[in-house]
């Protein structure tokens, strides 16, 4: 768990659970109101490891639950559903149950994107974590590469046969378009706080989105003043001043990650992603890639670099 603000034993802590998008979101909460602690419950771990639960104190001090909403349904804390413990439904449900008796609740969205990447899948059993990579080397999978390797196709030949089955198998953009629209309106109507206008305004534009749900800086900013705006009738504090002071320390808030998941010049140009330029090159680790530089190492799984 990750805690900003007040670190004081006996300070009131606002809780927030949610994906790696919270810690971020509660680092700018914390600079707008820096009295109280924000406790940041994880709804994943690294590979092997367990998302943490806090403790029964910290529980007791829970003045206000922020939960970042979960499209998945509720399960009982004992029910074990397949890798579902991996990803914090159970710790969801001990978290509303530990809540004290009043305590007030504000869902608020995750932003999420995947039609950027519409052959995306979790896992490729080549990945696995190693020194310095806890995730992997190339921790995004997608199967239609995976297609391609297991065609026991090589080197440029790969390549040129991923593009043909990728044009094959490109969903239409109008239609993936829409998809993600209503996905994001969807979400929109479980919470308290609303994010998909930002996003559907922007996302063409700007390079916000690094991976499905890893974003810029700016973004996150932006959910922050949106929450922050509908927790002060709750929390209290000196209003204006605080929201300058998060404005002041988003300036400086980093990008979430250091990987920014390559796009297929395809997909760039079937969406209108206005802020793609030919050739464009992608952070990855300490690399910088263009879409096919990338893709022909993942095809290869290369971990030369």
């Amino acid at each position: 768990m990750i805690l900003h603000g007040n670190h004081a034993s006996d300070a009131d802590l606002v809780v927030l659970y949610g994906n790696c998008q919270t810690p971020f979101l509660a680092r700018l909460l914390a600079a707008a109101r820096g009295d109280k602690g924000y406790l940041c419950v994880l709804n994943h771990a690294p590979p092997g490891q367990e998302p943490e639960m806090p403790t029964a104190d910290q529980m007791r001090r829970c003045t206000l639950y922020l939960e970042q909403y979960d499209s998945q349904p509720d399960i009982a804390a004992w029910s074990p559903v397949g890798d579902i413990e991996q990803y914090g439904l159970p710790l969801r449900t001990r978290l509303r149950a530990s809540c004290p008796p009043g305590c007030p609740k504000i869902v608020f969205p995750s932003y999420v994107m995947t039609c950027l990447w519409p052959f995306a899948m979790v896992g490729d059993p080549r990945n696995v974590p190693e020194p310095g990579y806890v995730w992997g080397r190339f921790p995004y999978g997608n199967r239609v590469a995976l297609e391609v390797v297991a065609s026991g196709l090589t080197g440029p030949a790969a390549l040129a046969a991923y593009a043909r089955r990728a044009a094959e198998c490109m969903p239409d953009p109008q239609a993936t378009l829409d998809k993600a629209r209503r996905k994001l309106e969807r979400r929109d109507a479980h919470c308290d706080v609303k994010i998909a206008d930002y996003v559907w305004a922007n996302f063409r534009d700007r390079h916000m989105f690094m991976s499905y749900a890893h974003v810029r800086g700016y973004a996150i900013a932006e959910l922050a003043a949106r929450l922050y705006d509908a927790i002060h009738p709750l929390i209290g504090g000196d209003g204006e001043a605080a929201r300058q002071r998060l404005r002041a320390a988003a300036a400086t808030l980093p990008d979430m990650d250091g990987l920014e998941e390559p796009i297929d010049p395809m997909v760039a140009r079937l969406l209108g992603l206005t802020f793609y330029k030919p050739d464009m090159r992608f952070r990855w680790f300490d690399q910088t890639w263009t879409f096919e530089e990338y893709m022909s190492r993942y095809l290869a799984y290369d971990t030369s670099w």
